[in-house]
């Protein structure tokens, strides 16, 4: 499980640091972070049961269509308040799985 939530910390990182250079509304940084980076690659299954993968679950309904889980369509019906509030939620998870990891390399 380790290696999963250290793939996770890196891939959410790398989402955090794409939305904070990126430009343009809160929408638009929010549909290129998922279009160029990694983001969609993550998985459930790589969340230890709990509120990790729950607030992952939460970020992952706002932003897929139940019938197209591949596509991030949700996105472009998003205004821009609910699109921030989703960055907020996905640097807020990258902070806890950093943490968690951390955790765990403190007490193995």
């Amino acid at each position: 499980m380790r290696e999963h939530i250290a793939r996770c910390a890196e891939h959410l990182r790398y989402a955090v640091r794409h939305l904070a250079s990126g430009s343009g509304t809160a929408q638009q940084k929010l549909k290129t972070m998922c279009e160029d980076t990694r983001f969609g690659s993550i998985s459930e299954d790589d969340f230890p049961n709990g509120s990790l993968r729950s607030d992952f679950l939460t970020i992952r309904g706002s932003l897929l269509e139940t019938r197209e889980p591949q596509d991030f369509v949700n996105i472009a019906a998003m205004p821009d308040e609910e699109a921030q509030m989703v960055i907020q939620q996905i640097c807020w998870l990258s902070e806890s799985v950093a943490y968690a990891l951390g955790r765990q390399s403190n007490s193995a």
